[in-house]
């Protein structure tokens, strides 16, 4: 005869384990997504300009980024730390 104490011992181990697995696989995929590698695109466009407000701010590894009009774009490390989220650019 089964108690409900064993019973319920062997839920929580089976709880356990299913959320064991659950958080390992998660942890995986989280990695993969890291080792993916960045891909840039250089597209040299002399005499046109970027304007618009920006709405995002990131820096990937060496890459410093603004957002405009869900546009990303590379910028230098001076021009990153002058602009703020909010402004209005025009380079």
């Amino acid at each position: 005869m089964v108690t409900l104490r064993s019973r319920g011992e062997k839920i929580l181990k089976r709880f356990l384990i299913g959320y064991a697995l659950l958080t390992t696989c998660l942890l995986f995929m989280q990695r993969s997504q890291l080792d993916r590698p960045l891909l840039v695109y250089h597209a040299d466009n002399q005499g046109s300009e970027i304007k618009g407000i920006v709405s995002g701010k990131k820096k990937i590894g060496s890459l410093y980024t603004i957002t405009i009009n869900d546009n990303v774009f590379v910028i230098n490390e001076q021009k990153y730390q002058k602009i703020k989220i909010g402004d209005e650019v025009k380079f």
